[in-house]
């Protein structure tokens, strides 16, 4: 059996094969993320909880979109190089815009398997979901590859959209030195001399550009459930059904 890295905070302990990770297709996210913070040593729990209680002290969600504000347009690469704008992925229904920090991390890949396992259910109400990342070159194409996903996943080049969104914040140096020593450099994976990662969130737009969902949460081990941001997606929907009608009538 081929055993894929996941390590979060960069470290080997925590690993997640490609099988397992099918496995966890019929768990919630809270019940994926309980699994893995169990498998944490007690200095890796330790170097969780420090960087999750900067990021509350420092208050770094304080500036992030909120439901019924605009958000902001993009222009973004897929893994093959093509531009997607969110005019056009907005143009039959709704948006959701999902950002993970990168495919390093297990709490970041059980999202990205979970949303594909509802993509299906996305399709058939017309919305269009993508997921975004500020790693570069072939991160992401090696991450779909891996994960066997169908997702349509964008380069947040120079980090772009995450400050427009309110959600990015630069890695602590304590937390920046216990990275560096497991060996990775965030500074390389995303093309920049920052080390800028987002906070995990998830949106839904509607087709006129307003937010109608919004999660977004410091403590990075926790995601929204696939199941809650179709519940919005659906009312949105419903929405537009409604409307079309009353335009014929």
């Amino acid at each position: 059996m081929t055993t894929q890295q996941c390590p979060f905070f960069e470290m080997p302990g925590v690993q997640m094969s490609v099988e397992s990770m099918s496995d966890h297709l019929t768990k919630t996210l809270d019940q994926v993320r309980n699994e893995l913070l169990a498998g944490l040593s007690d200095t890796d729990r330790e170097a969780y909880i420090r960087l999750v209680e900067w990021l509350r002290k420092t208050n770094v969600a304080s500036r992030v979109l909120q439901v019924g504000d605009t958000a902001p347009d993009l222009l973004l690469p897929d893994e093959r190089g093509r531009l997607h704008s969110s005019e056009h992925l907005r143009r039959e229904g709704p948006l959701v815009v999902s950002f993970y920090r990168g495919g390093w991390c297990p709490f970041c890949n059980a999202e990205l398997r979970a949303l594909q396992a509802v993509k299906a259910e996305f399709d058939s109400l017309k919305a269009n979901l993508v997921v975004l990342s500020p790693e570069i070159r072939d991160l992401p194409r090696q991450l779909k590859r891996q994960l066997n996903l169908d997702l349509t996943m964008l380069a947040d080049v120079d980090h772009g959209v995450a400050i427009s969104y309110g959600i990015l914040f630069r890695v602590p140096d304590e937390a920046k030195a216990h990275y560096a020593g497991q060996g990775y450099d965030f500074g390389h994976r995303h093309g920049s001399t920052e080390w800028m990662p987002p906070i995990p969130a998830t949106y839904v737009i509607d087709q006129g550009g307003v937010v109608r969902g919004a999660f977004v949460e410091p403590d990075f081990t926790i995601h929204q459930e696939p199941s809650d941001i179709l519940v919005t997606v659906r009312q949105l929907a419903g929405s537009q059904v409604e409307d079309a009608s009353a335009s014929n009538e």
